[in-house]
């Protein structure tokens, strides 16, 4: 607290040094200190210790960077980035997260802070796991928001594909998902990787129990739960403890949060925000104390997402995993559930080739015929004009499938009309949930929905077959491998391994990419058992 806080600064008034008191990306407080310089001969006053302002920039101006990052969330990169800078976490701008899991590169702006700032933090940073570079300030005015990008693109190599596997049934099924597609669902990593999936807190909130839904956030996650093989480690034990002695009363908000690591952002916000207001827990105040780019994920949790990584070891392999993400608009988390659902409806109640009756499209030449407070806020992208497929153009065949749209639900989309019309009101009826209406005021967001394609559609599509020898054999190397000279191995063995390389639109899932190339399961427990299977040849 403030007296406390006070009280150490007198203490340190005794030492030579000086101190500096900042605010940590979770909120708490930190004191940093300062050896004093001697003063040089001659010179006289106090010593100016006032930071640096940045002069290799123009004034106003944005400086861009790229973002490299292995196996670290986004949001704990900024937030490492942002203490190195001694500055807040909202000074980064950027169109998308990243998964955690994964070999990531991103373009950043930053506001306040020079190229020769930037650069200098790479000597400070986590050996490989952390780069910056590609900096610039030209023509920089605006910062990046949240989905101003076009697209990802990925590289993913699949091992361990069966020997009996000739190389015609992989180009076979590779040309299938290029040709084809696949249902655009929203990829379970969507919906979170905690105890609670994410929508179910964003139908929480939508109804106004935002007790019971930071409860949910708040509630312990327990891996061997559905995997009775599954082990927790010492470390995640710990975590669950105070998690779980919190919620039961058993120790105070400040207790707990000191048991939280870094990396869990939205745990140690929110028991922050309990620990500053004391007995007074005002748990608006407390949800309201996550940024508000993960206060606006919870509710696309119900209905949207962004693409998807997979997992790449120092060897190369990779396996498709799901980052662990609790982020807030209720509305998100909620509209994609429902969206899913719609495009469960779609794929069963009819061909997956043409247009049916009642199907929605985009109107011809449409694309500014009206724009949502929402699209603007978040991308600055139109929401486009909607129309019926009739009868006749559905006999005809005269609409592909990959023109067909379903609604993200709210207050200025349409609704699909037959089957799929249906399984939506009866879903949010059971749910007592009504998107097309305004949320309470004060958890500020609100679902003006929009249109996402019920087929999404790989762009750039490569392949590659290799084989090599063993398991551990780096035969995909990552740009910094590249960029220290590593060599890929690969080229001849008994093994055999699929590169693939391919771009998908802005909110497109690779891991629905791939499940419908390998056919296979993406549950976290079914990649589990698939891993533990692979190891035990």
């Amino acid at each position: 607290d403030k007296q406390r806080r006070k009280s150490i600064h007198d203490a340190l008034k005794a030492f030579p040094v000086s101190t500096e008191t900042s605010t940590n990306g979770d909120g708490s407080k930190s004191i940093v200190l300062f050896a004093k310089k001697a003063k040089s001969a001659g010179q006289s006053g106090p010593v100016n210790r006032k930071r640096r302002r940045n002069t290799d920039f123009p004034k106003g101006a944005y400086t861009s960077f790229v973002l490299y990052k292995e196996n670290t969330d986004t949001n704990e990169a900024i937030s490492r980035l942002s203490g190195m800078l001694r500055t807040s976490p909202k000074h980064f701008f950027f169109a998308g997260t990243k998964d955690k899991r994964a070999v990531t590169s991103q373009e950043m702006r930053i506001k306040g802070f020079g190229p020769s700032r930037l650069a200098a933090l790479n000597k400070g940073l986590r050996s490989g796991q952390i780069a910056l570079g590609n900096f610039s300030t030209a023509q920089l005015a605006d910062p990046l928001l949240l989905g101003q990008l076009s697209g990802n693109q990925f590289t993913i190599l699949l091992r361990g594909i069966d020997e009996a596997t000739t190389p015609e049934t992989i180009s076979h099924a590779v040309r299938s998902v290029k040709e084809a597609g696949f249902i655009n669902y929203f990829g379970l990593q969507r919906f979170g990787g905690g105890r609670n999936p994410t929508h179910e807190v964003g139908i929480q909130l939508l109804a106004g129990n935002i007790r019971k839904a930071i409860e949910m956030i708040l509630e312990p996650l327990d891996p061997s739960i559905g995997d009775p093989n599954a082990s927790i480690n010492p470390k995640r034990a710990e975590i669950n403890k105070a998690l779980a002695d919190y919620l039961a009363g058993k120790t105070s908000a400040s207790d707990a949060v000191e048991k939280i690591p870094q990396w869990m952002h939205v745990e140690r916000t929110i028991l922050s925000s309990y620990a500053q207001q004391g007995a007074e827990k005002d748990h608006r105040r407390a949800f309201g104390a996550l940024p508000y780019t993960l206060r606006m994920m919870y509710m696309h949790a119900y209905v949207t997402t962004q693409a998807s990584g997979a997992v790449l070891s120092p060897s190369g392999f990779v396996l498709i995993r799901f980052q662990q993400v609790a982020c807030p608009n209720p509305y998100n988390r909620v509209q994609s559930y429902i969206w899913n659902t719609m495009a469960t409806a779609r794929a069963k109640g009819g061909p997956l080739d043409f247009a049916e009756e009642g199907d929605l499209v985009y109107e011809d030449g449409a694309g500014v015929a009206k724009t949502s407070a929402e699209a603007k806020e978040q991308d600055d992208r139109p929401v486009r004009s909607v129309r019926q497929v009739t009868a006749e153009e559905a006999r005809a065949k005269r609409v592909p499938i990959g023109d067909v749209v379903l609604p993200l639900i709210g207050e200025e989309v349409a609704a699909p009309a037959g089957p799929v019309g249906a399984a939506v009101k009866r879903l949010m009826e059971s749910l007592d949930v009504d998107l097309s209406k305004p949320i309470q005021k004060g958890l500020g967001f609100r679902a003006y929905g929009s249109y996402r394609r019920l087929i999404g559609s790989p762009k750039d599509v490569q392949y590659e077959i290799i084989r090599h020898k063993t398991d551990d054999e780096e035969i995909l190397l990552t740009d910094r491998r590249e960029m220290s000279g590593a060599r890929q191995g690969g080229g001849e063995g008994e093994k055999c391994a699929l590169k693939i390389q391919f771009s998908l639109e802005a909110a497109e899932y690779a891991t629905m990419c791939l499940r419908e190339l390998t056919k296979q399961e993406s549950s976290a427990l079914m990649q589990r058992t698939v891993l533990k299977h692979s190891s035990a040849e």
